[in-house]
């Protein structure tokens, strides 16, 4: 955050035994990030083209330097279908915060969604270094593992999901594994399960 200005004094005198402390001005904004809050409410309005407008705009002012603008670009090429490119901005966003989980595990994502697991998994791997508790992380490795028929690798880390939140997701992928492998009675008993902790605790899926 920018340090905050001293507005000036008023032009008419006054007493310096009663004289009130200076105002000050509303703190500015950096120049990278002075227009994310517009860029997130368009976002989340799903106004995409004035969304990617104003992300051009901050983007030429910060000469590509701002992360949160690149971030957003990459979530709304994703959205439309541009994978490729989707996976390079958030390359770019790594470069820029590489101590970000969040940063690697769109990266994996979009490594994901073109069919590149193995790729994937050595990303996620390096994002649950930074974040061991993520159950978004062990989740995506579980389903990685999956598509590389790597089933005990994916029975693992899909335990490790559960063991961090008990998600419907998590217990389906599971039983898929079951299934693929022609087990229908653990798959059964997964799925079983599944119902009785998110009838005890509709709050955890």
């Amino acid at each position: 955050m920018a340090e905050e200005r001293v507005a000036t004094r008023t032009q008419f005198p006054v007493s310096t035994e009663s004289q009130k402390p200076r105002q000050k001005k509303a703190p500015e904004f950096p120049i990278l990030e002075k227009q994310n809050w517009l860029i997130h409410l368009h976002y989340i309005r799903k106004d995409y083209e004035a969304c990617k407008a104003v992300i051009k705009e901050q983007l030429q002012e910060t000469q590509g330097l701002c992360e949160y603008a690149i971030y957003v670009q990459a979530l709304i090429f994703r959205l439309e279908g541009n994978i490729q490119e989707s996976l390079e901005l958030f390359q770019t966003c790594a470069v820029l915060s590489p101590q970000s989980a969040d940063n690697l595990k769109q990266v994996a994502r979009s490594l994901f969604l073109l069919g590149k697991h193995k790729a994937a998994i050595e990303v996620y791997n390096e994002a649950a270094k930074l974040n061991q508790k993520d159950w978004e992380i062990s989740h995506n490795l579980g389903v990685c593992y999956i598509y590389l028929k790597q089933f005990n690798k994916a029975q693992d880390q899909l335990h490790n999901a559960l063991n961090l939140n008990r998600h419907d997701l998590t217990y389906i992928m599971l039983g898929k594994i079951h299934l693929l492998e022609g087990d229908l009675d653990k798959a059964i008993e997964v799925y079983k399960k599944a119902v009785e902790v998110l009838l005890c605790c509709p709050g955890w899926s």
